[in-house]
């Protein structure tokens, strides 16, 4: 008989080894049918600025809710693709609204986000937003939400590609 330990330790082993940690959760529904498809309200600090920002701010056009970090190696590669995608489709109603969970000072998050060809918003994170959106887990960590505020994907890790998350912001911007 295997014991529990044994069984629990192999299972990790097996998630960990297939990639466990790396998902997108799509969805195609318009409506939300429950409150747990609605994106928390926030509310950030941007950073470089004396701005803040709120979901409502993002009400009526399609959001990319992304957290990440400077030391954060899956984040450095998802970064120039954000910023392509963002210019890609900002004039389509797409804004990505980039988190950053490093302890780090704003104006080295500002110098590192330039790096990166970065023009999309950065906002520093707080123990709110952290907690609305369940605890920030894996980085990066991004949520697609739509015009009336309904999460529309939940990208926890980097995508294996960046397709997936691509054709749901097209989707998305079709519905408009």
């Amino acid at each position: 008989m295997i014991s529990r330990r044994v069984f629990v330790g192999g299972c990790t082993a097996v998630a960990v080894t297939a990639g466990a940690g790396i998902a997108v959760e799509l969805s195609e529904k318009r409506t939300p049918r429950k409150s747990a498809d609605m994106a928390p309200n926030f509310s950030v600090e941007a950073i470089g600025a004396s701005r803040h920002y709120q979901l409502t701010d993002f009400a009526g056009g399609l959001l990319l809710l992304n957290f990440w970090a400077t030391w954060c190696g899956p984040c450095r590669v998802e970064m120039p693709w954000l910023a392509r995608t963002y210019r890609k489709y900002r004039s389509q109603g797409l804004t990505i609204l980039g988190v950053n969970m490093d302890d780090d000072g704003m104006r080295a998050i500002e110098l590192f986000a330039h790096e990166m060809g970065v023009t999309y918003p950065i906002a520093r994170n707080n123990d709110g937003i952290v907690a609305a959106y369940g605890g920030v887990r894996f980085l990066p960590q991004s949520y697609l939400i739509g015009q009336q505020g309904e999460i529309l994907q939940r990208i926890f890790g980097m995508p294996a590609s960046t397709h997936d998350v691509e054709a749901g912001i097209i989707a998305a911007l079709s519905r408009r």
